[in-house]
């Protein structure tokens, strides 16, 4: 058993305390660990491990072919051809049948009470879910696609499985409490439908944005667009930098790291940046090309357990831009990003919103700090995240931006 079947199992306590057995197709004897009665028109469920028990991406339904494609077509990555293409294959085998054939693995759970009876309740209909659980990382939960027995797309659930993930969904729960109230004029966010807790977890549901082929990425102007309306979820101020409140609890956070190696250079560079005055206003936290998706006239927004205020205006720019120059390597990607981050911060519509052209530099040094900080805390390298070892790509950066940040502001004093 590796490390990823030992993660699948601990799901399945979580999801089905009755019981969950992973096994072969043939194998449908799941462990009974719940004392309860079973339901008079209980049964043992199978699920697939997609695609594979060692390898685990997504969990479908065995018995319903509709849930199980529409589960392949809903978390699937579309963002190049080879991707599309996948994605039509499993879609494929899944609605004809034969992807039970084809795969091996399974997840047998027994009958009682399960994540199923909890969410048909809450939301008082009949429930079929195919669950998303990503690639190893600290954050990593699972994200249950809520779907009619027909396959007809309900909305998403969310469950925390340990302490990191369950302050991420109260969290976005809170988020969503919030923008409910909010107006954002061409951004659409998911809808709170139901907010508890199962088996001693954090449970959220929330609705499912109309995001499918009709949509795409956002363009350029799309994006900071995105960028300017989340910062205004609160009023935007322009405050000197050591003097506004997101300096101060980012010192606290860096001094929360300790005495770990990379703490040193993070705290170092912190406190070499300039005294610039800046925009502060509230951002995603996580805005990235999974979590976006726009027509021409409006942008889809999701997975919000990142909002934060007092921030500097930009970082949601930063934080996209970055994860897509990395998409075809760390090392190269990050030195792309030094200019490409630079040139989105003096876009004429993030610069008249208020950021200065001698503080992009800053900006994006402070934007580093932060993450690292974020990845650190969150012990991301541990997990296995792929941006996690800052001390191999981020610090070298940040000591070159920081450099020219004093640089920026000093040129920006003479001038003036």
């Amino acid at each position: 058993m590796n490390g990823e079947t030992t993660y699948l199992t601990d799901l399945a306590e979580v999801l089905w305390p009755c019981g969950g057995l992973l096994g072969r197709g043939t194998d449908t004897t799941p462990p009974r660990r719940d004392p309860v009665p079973p339901p008079r028109d209980a049964e043992v469920r199978e699920y697939l491990p997609v695609p594979s028990a060692h390898n685990p991406r997504v969990i479908l339904p065995v018995t319903n072919r509709y849930a199980a494609a529409r589960g392949i077509s809903a978390f699937a990555q579309r963002h190049s051809f080879s991707e599309r293409v996948r994605t039509a294959l499993l879609a494929t085998a899944f609605s004809s049948g034969l992807a039970p054939l084809l795969l091996r693995d399974r997840l047998h759970v027994g009958s009682g009470r399960t994540i199923e009876h909890a969410l048909a309740t809450a939301l008082d209909r009949d429930v079929v879910i195919a669950i998303h659980i990503g690639p190893p990382r600290a954050n990593r939960k699972p994200v249950l696609l809520l779907l009619t027995p027909a396959g007809r797309t309900i909305g998403y659930a969310k469950i925390g499985v340990n302490d990191l993930t369950s302050r991420l969904v109260r969290a976005e729960t809170d988020a969503l409490r919030r923008l409910a109230e909010a107006r954002l004029r061409d951004i659409t966010v998911p809808r709170l439908i139901h907010a508890g807790e199962w088996n001693g977890h954090p449970l959220l549901v929330q609705e499912a944005l109309p995001v499918g082929d009709q949509t795409d990425r956002p363009t350029r102007r799309q994006l900071l667009r995105c960028v300017l309306q989340i910062c205004d979820l609160e009023t935007v101020r322009e405050i000197r930098l050591f003097a506004s409140p997101y300096h101060r609890t980012l010192a606290n956070r860096i001094a929360a790291l300790g005495d770990r190696p990379e703490a040193h250079a993070l705290r170092e560079a912190f406190d070499q940046l300039p005294d610039v005055t800046l925009p502060f206003g509230a951002w995603h936290g996580d805005l990235t090309r999974w979590n976006v998706a726009s027509t021409p006239r409006r942008a889809f927004v999701w997975d919000w357990e990142r909002l934060a205020f007092d921030a500097p205006l930009g970082f949601d720019a930063l934080h996209y831009e970055l994860n897509e120059c990395v998409q075809a390597g760390t090392h190269q990607g990050v030195q792309r990003w030094v200019d490409s981050g630079a040139r989105l911060l003096r876009d004429p519509l993030i610069t008249g919103a208020g950021l200065r052209p001698e503080a992009v530099s800053t900006v994006m040094a402070l934007y580093l700090i932060d993450l690292a900080t974020r990845y650190l805390h969150d012990r991301q390298l541990e997990a296995g995240g792929r941006l996690a070892a800052v001390d191999d790509w981020l610090l070298p950066v940040l000591s070159g931006l920081g450099e020219r940040a004093v640089q920026e502001a000093l040129e920006a004093r003479r001038v003036g």
